[in-house]
């Protein structure tokens, strides 16, 4: 279960996405359900943070991500 507010890739400190083949198991960022070796993932850089930091999305909590990007720039360009 996603806990807080959905990450927006419109922020300062993310970098450009990139889906991969996980190589290797680990946690979703936003929701902690496992990725196993071999699924689909996207990484999310952290541009703020050392050594290429990532944020690892499992494609449903990265679908969730996209939509509220989305809905930031509809906002902005209401505006």
């Amino acid at each position: 279960m996603p806990k807080g507010k959905t990450p927006s890739l419109i922020g300062s400190t993310l970098g450009r996405p990139v889906k991969k083949i996980c190589g290797r198991r680990g946690p979703c960022s936003r929701c902690g359900a496992d990725i196993r070796k071999r699924d689909v993932c996207y990484d999310v850089p952290q541009l703020r943070k050392p050594h290429s930091n990532t944020r690892r999305f499992c494609a449903t909590c990265f679908v969730g991500v996209l939509r509220q990007t989305r809905d930031d720039l509809d906002e902005l360009e209401s505006l």
